[in-house]
């Protein structure tokens, strides 16, 4: 039947909750964008290039997957400072420069626990080139329209009824 779009199925759309506050999310962002750059630049290409978001539902589990598991090894390695780092977020309407402590703290803790350095002002909104193994997508051009010759006018065209129109230029 023509018109009605062929939907994914309920398996295909299950992923994983991750069921954080914005402090959380805001908190563990810089780290978060450093760990899950590839994940996420793949998902965001895969959405300019296809004009149907069902094609992208594989890079879109990845990028889901990516923070679960980014989470799941700030929990295991660095929960007290990150809860610290969340909680003065939270309590201090989300502005960073209320909690450069924790920030430090938590900072600290991901260096020596996990070797993760907190990208310097600006890296992760540098324009990159993203190298991945999707096909590239069809280019859909439209036809060009044909171009109409102009049709001359009647030679034997009868003189305006009240002057020319270019009156004004000569």
């Amino acid at each position: 039947m023509p018109g009605v779009p062929e939907l994914p199925s309920y398996d295909e759309l299950k992923t994983p909750e991750v069921p954080v506050t914005t402090a959380v999310l805001k908190a563990g962002a810089h780290h978060y964008g450093r760990q899950c750059d590839k994940a996420n630049k793949e998902f965001m290409l895969c959405r300019y290039e296809e004009d149907d978001p069902r094609k992208c539902l594989k890079e879109g589990r990845a990028v889901s997957q990516c923070v679960v598991d980014f989470l799941q090894s700030i929990k295991t390695h660095c929960n007290e400072p990150f809860a610290e780092y969340w909680t003065c977020l939270d309590r201090k309407e989300l502005e960073f420069r209320r909690c450069r402590k924790q920030q430090e703290k938590f900072d600290n803790c991901v260096f020596e626990q996990l070797g993760w350095t907190r990208p310097e002002l600006g890296e992760l909104s540098k324009t990159t080139v993203v190298k991945t193994e999707r096909p590239y997508p069809e280019i859909k051009t439209r036809p060009k329209p044909d171009p109409n010759p102009r049709e001359r006018p009647p030679e034997n065209l009868p003189p305006a009824k009240h002057g020319s129109r270019f009156y004004f230029w000569n």
